[in-house]
């Protein structure tokens, strides 16, 4: 049994309310061992034997199921996580904006290229390819950017859900803790 992250795509935000104590329940009744969850956000963390791409269907049909809400479920283990901790283009504003510096988890290759992206870009924001996911570097915060996840997906026709490099490193350590 392999221990995984699930990142679900736009829950908790434009009214799409999702309890984390529901998420918990749904994962466990799905017959995912032990789920536990991680910050408001849609992060859920469980035991499967399943490929990443099977537990990721099966989560988001039980989701579907339960609550008649359709969520993408973005599953990655522990050396995915490792690897697209490792190949950060931006070391800098990890240590320093680590709240600044995005990594968009993506469910398939972007079928654009990054630099129709590009027009969306202010106030130095950059956008760098990583293992199945993209970097963003929001140094005026990404609240005000124009890089919304609907506009990345609709121009690179992919979806995609991202986490703060804080959440990628918790995730990170909490996946690691489960295998010492």
């Amino acid at each position: 049994m392999k221990r995984v992250a699930g990142l679900l795509r736009a829950v908790n935000v434009g009214g799409r309310k999702l309890l984390m104590a529901d998420l918990k329940r749904i994962a466990g009744e799905a017959g995912f061992e032990a789920p536990s969850t991680l910050l408001a956000s849609g992060n859920v963390l469980f035991g499967t034997k399943l490929s990443a791409e099977a537990a990721a269907a099966k989560l988001e049909a039980a989701i579907q199921k339960d609550l008649g809400l359709a969520a993408d479920v973005m599953v990655r283990d522990l050396a995915e996580l490792k690897a697209v901790i490792a190949a950060n283009p931006f070391p800098r504003q990890a240590k320093e904006e680590p709240n600044r510096l995005m990594a968009v988890f993506l469910t398939g290759e972007p079928q654009g290229d990054l630099s129709l992206l590009d027009s969306a870009c202010v106030a130095g924001e950059e956008i760098k390819p990583g293992p199945g996911c993209l970097y963003i570097w929001f140094p005026g915060g990404a609240g005000t950017s124009k890089l919304a996840n609907g506009l990345i997906e609709r121009r690179l026709k992919v979806r995609g859900t991202a986490r703060n490099w804080n959440t990628v490193g918790k995730l990170a350590a909490l996946l690691e803790a489960a295998e010492a």
